[in-house]
């Protein structure tokens, strides 16, 4: 019964504590900018929010969801329930990033009410795809270091960099993010919407394949 309970979502949320509640924060914090900010260059100033700190987000439950696992050393009472590791990897991931994106896309219609010209598929195009590389970036690297720092120190140094260079040659690794400041649409952004979602799905298989081999 106790590695029944630990597959419950109820138990996943309770077991991240306080720690569950970071992504949600970080949206209603965006919402709240969008909603009362008066600063002529709102609308640069929330690109860089929802590009530098709600996108990476999608990475945050992908991380914890696995960091009782290592604390508690459970993972071996959980592989001996008749559950395929396709469940406990993938399909828990996607299923708390699937809330993810309903609380993401509140704030994305939230920045459509309080700036009409802005398109909700524009956004969508721009930053969706980021968060599907997050979040299953997370559980790759969660999965092969088996130890939430590594993965938060990469992350957080991957966006540290990028932001200070804003995407130049100085720090010449693959540019996850837009830097779209109007929040609209250039042709080239098409292109790295869709590596963004290809090179997503591929950490999501290898993600999957490392959990198979190595049991967490």
């Amino acid at each position: 019964m106790a590695s029944i309970k630990r597959l419950d979502l109820p138990f996943e949320i309770k077991s991240m504590g306080v720690s569950y509640y970071a992504p949600f924060v970080a949206i209603l914090l965006g919402i709240i900018y969008v909603t009362f900010s008066s600063s002529p260059d709102v609308i640069r100033y929330t690109s860089i929010i929802v590009e530098f700190v709600v996108c990476p987000f999608a990475t945050w439950w992908s991380m914890y969801l696995f960091y009782d696992y290592y604390e508690d050393q459970a993972s071996e009472v959980l592989f001996s329930y008749p559950l395929s590791s396709f469940f406990h990897g993938i399909i828990r991931v996607t299923s708390f990033f699937i809330v993810f994106l309903i609380a993401f896309f509140i704030f994305l219609v939230t920045i459509t009410i309080k700036h009409p010209d802005i398109s909700l598929i524009d956004l969508s195009i721009l930053y969706v795809p980021q968060t599907i590389l997050y979040c299953y970036l997370g559980f790759t690297l969660m999965a092969l270091s088996r130890n939430i720092i590594f993965p938060l120190l990469i992350i957080v140094a991957y966006i540290g960099m990028k932001y200070w260079t804003m995407g130049g040659k100085l720090f010449p690794i693959y540019n996850v993010m837009s830097f779209s400041v109007d929040m609209k649409i250039p042709d080239e952004i098409i292109s790295l919407s869709t590596k963004n979602i290809i090179i997503g799905l591929i950490l999501a298989i290898v993600g999957h394949l490392i959990m198979s081999k190595r049991k967490i």
